[in-house]
């Protein structure tokens, strides 16, 4: 913990993070400065650069957010949330998330081929990030 002016900062990370990701601070709850990285996944850093705008980052965003649901790609748990409601069964959630996700990576296919799905996969659910142009303009062409 080091002490700048009015701020209490608490270090996040490491000098890899730093180097590799954009760092900002910000105020959080308690009286510490709290470090947040602003590029953690590569449409975010698509983003942050000007590759992407907006609407093809919350495109990518929503099919992040597809497959979260359908738990083909699988997030932190949420300590915060509060639990209750009633009990999903397997039918439940196999009918909701995983069929919205189907009909999503159908549509990729339909209209982009296997390669788009791939690529879908590769940079946005897997973060796999790529200097390759021909690779990028391909996720900008289906995120668009």
């Amino acid at each position: 913990m080091t002490s700048k002016s009015r701020f209490d900062l608490n270090e996040v990370g490491n000098k890899a993070t730093h180097d590799k990701h954009v760092v900002a601070l910000e105020p959080s709850d308690s009286v510490f400065m709290r470090g947040r990285i602003k590029d953690q996944l590569f449409i975010d850093h698509l983003l942050m650069n000007d590759v992407i705008t907006m609407e093809q980052h919350a495109s990518g965003e929503r099919f992040l957010q597809l497959a979260v649901s359908a738990s083909v790609y699988l997030t932190s748990p949420n300590f915060a949330g509060v639990g209750g409601g009633g009990v999903r069964s397997n039918t439940t959630m196999y009918s909701s998330g995983l069929m919205k996700w189907h009909k999503a990576e159908k549509n990729i296919r339909k209209k982009w081929g296997d390669e788009g799905v791939v690529i879908v996969h590769n940079h946005i659910l897997m973060d796999v990030w790529t200097d390759d142009d021909e690779k990028i303009a391909f996720l900008i062409k289906i995120l668009g």
